[in-house]
């Protein structure tokens, strides 16, 4: 698979139908960039007429002996117009550049917001299948590389293409001879680059692998910094970072060795075409059919038509790598996420809650299965709650009733709808969740809370805190509900962080509750209170508990074991105890000490 990665070039197609929708946006900026351009290109290719005609006029005036005032007159319109063209220049050239920086910034933070937006929507598995800090630099990559495109095209690729064609017809306009001979390098060096681009390829996707995995590793030990410090793990954080880092120089190190020598042939070869122009420009100008004006127009040129070719040039190795960054995204960008609305979804704005699992099987992609043909009916307004060991298959029987997963085979029906014909959002809207981890955004704890609804008023995002047992602790806070919580709600406890996602979900008050773990990380005194609260909360809603703790789910309606994927027994928690089996052995283990 990965061979297949790195064998993949860059297809220019996926990227232009990828950033094609941000490009159209700004449609009529385009004609005003190709206006200017066109503009500045002719007054730059005019201006060495003009510096050939002054000369031209000198030698000619000198060589007639005209007096000096007679001589100094007629430089005065050639002076005046050059003075005007440098004007010109300077004015059209401001344009230019406010236009074109305008330009790849609105473009890249459109593309941005619309890159971010595709990968957003894509299932929960990408996500937990790759490491967050190779997603990050993935996604940064891409809309700078965007903006690196964009700016080369205009300023390496367009505006140096019509300099050298504008310089070059011209030129041969004024001697096809020495335009003809000022050509002789342009075809040797656009052929270097041209093989540089095909062989350094796959090397430079290679590089952008490994430079991947280094943000991967990165992003992995500040996730889990914690763990590193506790183990003494620095040394060898540190020690693997360079390894990778030096891998990835390798690789890149390939790639400009192999830029760098086609960059040390072209040079000699400008060189060698500039001495060509001055032996046979002075040979034409000794033999009488040309002028010194005109040879020095053509050095003029020269540096014009060598110096287009060699920015284009020059501007290839940095456009090769941001257009390999550019393919990489594409990959998230035409991905379809498996977990989607289903044409004409129906919407919901309120489920009663009576769900059904008819014989419902999931397995992972590595071929581990975890549920195999479920049946389970839980009616409206009921709690159940579901006990076994970890790995038994609980949290993923959670999360397919959110849909972050899709039967293998089966249904999942809520209210009699399959859950694969409702909307996503109406859906999800309907479901309150509250993980054994919750991870919450670097940001004030009301924001945190208000993000189930973002309308919300702040007395009703109080009451929903202290139904979550959290009002308290978070007055005694400095800042209070306006207190920031650090990345991933780092400067709280396990228990604090629990109580704020509670009350997030309280805030939405929805119609199904899926509490997975979801008082853990709580104190024996605050999980009491909140008990207490909880079964407030859930009268006339669906309610699923997942727990370790039996005390936790003494008093649902409904209790499910669950072992190796499959429900195993089922019952109130007296008739469990009476009939023996796992939940019996979990009771006895936990009423012997560990509660």
């Amino acid at each position: 698979m990965e061979e297949e990665k790195i064998k993949k070039g860059i297809s220019l197609k996926r990227i232009w139908k990828m950033v094609w929708p941000s490009v159209r946006t700004f449609w009529y900026i385009y004609p005003i960039i190709v206006v200017l351009t066109v503009a500045l290109t002719a007054m730059t290719v005019i201006e060495p007429l003009i510096y050939g005609r002054v000369v031209d006029s000198l030698v000619n005036t000198v060589g007639a002996h005209t007096p000096i005032d007679l001589a100094f007159q007629s430089l005065i319109p050639l002076l005046f117009w050059w003075a005007m063209l440098v004007l010109g220049e300077t004015f059209c050239s401001s344009i230019w550049n406010y236009s074109r920086w305008k330009i790849n910034n609105e473009l890249s933070s459109r593309f941005a917001t619309a890159l971010y937006r595709r990968m957003i929507e894509l299932d929960v598995r990408r996500f937990q299948e790759e490491k967050g800090g190779e997603v990050m630099r993935r996604y940064n990559n891409a809309w700078d590389a965007l903006h690196l495109v964009s700016n080369t095209f205009w300023q390496g690729y367009f505006s140096a293409t019509l300099r050298l064609f504008g310089a070059l017809g011209v030129g041969l306009w004024i001697d096809w001879r020495l335009a003809l001979i000022a050509l002789i390098p342009v075809p040797i060096n656009v052929t270097i680059g041209l093989f540089n681009i095909k062989v350094t390829s796959k090397d430079q996707r290679k590089a952008n692998d490994i430079w991947d995995e280094t943000s991967g590793h990165a992003g992995d030990a500040f996730d889990n910094i914690t763990a590193i410090k506790a183990f003494r793990g620095e040394s060898r954080s540190v020690s693997l970072t360079e390894a990778i880092i030096q891998k990835a120089i390798s690789f890149q190190n390939r790639v400009n060795i192999k830029w760098a020598l086609g960059e040390g042939i072209s040079g000699p070869t400008y060189v060698l075409g500039r001495l060509a122009i001055f032996f046979a420009g002075g040979y034409f100008v000794l033999n009488g059919t040309t002028t010194i004006g005109t040879l020095i127009v053509f050095l003029g040129f020269v540096s014009f038509i060598y110096g287009a070719v060699q920015q284009i040039m020059m501007a290839l190795p940095e456009t090769t790598r941001a257009l390999h960054r550019l393919n990489r995204a594409a990959d998230y960008w035409e991905e379809i996420p498996e977990i989607r609305n289903r044409p004409n979804a129906k919407i919901v704005k309120r489920l009663k809650g009576d769900i059904t699992f008819d014989r419902v099987s999931y397995g992972y992609r590595n071929g581990r299965v975890v549920l195999h043909g479920i049946d389970l009916h839980i009616p409206q307004g009921q709690t159940f709650a579901m006990v076994g060991e970890s790995g038994a298959g609980k949290s993923t029987f959670a999360q397919m009733l959110m849909r972050f997963h899709d039967p293998k085979s089966g249904s999942i029906k809520i209210d009699g709808l399959d859950i694969r014909d409702l909307d996503l959002g109406s859906l999800r809207s309907n479901i309150g969740f509250v993980m054994q981890e919750n991870m919450l955004f670097h940001d004030s704890i009301i924001n945190n809370i208000k993000f189930a609804r973002p309308g919300a008023a702040e007395k009703e995002i109080v009451e929903a805190a202290k139904r979550a047992q959290a009002h308290e602790f978070i007055k005694g806070l400095k800042n209070g509900y306006k207190t920031v919580v650090g990345e991933r709600g780092v400067k709280l406890s396990g228990g604090e962080k629990q109580r704020i996602a509670l009350a997030r979900v309280l805030l939405a008050n929805p119609p199904i509750l899926v509490l997975d773990e979801a008082t853990s990380a709580l104190d024996s005194k605050t999980e009491h209170s909140l008990q207490a609260a909880l079964r407030e909360v859930m009268k006339d809603r669906t309610t699923l508990v997942i727990a370790h703790r039996l005390s936790t789910v003494m008093q649902a309606d409904q209790i499910i074991v669950m072992h190796k994927g499959k429900i195993v027994d089922q019952g109130k928690h007296e008739e469990l105890i009476k009939r023996g089996g796992l939940y019996k052995q979990y009771w006895e283990i936990q009423a012997g000490g560990y509660v």
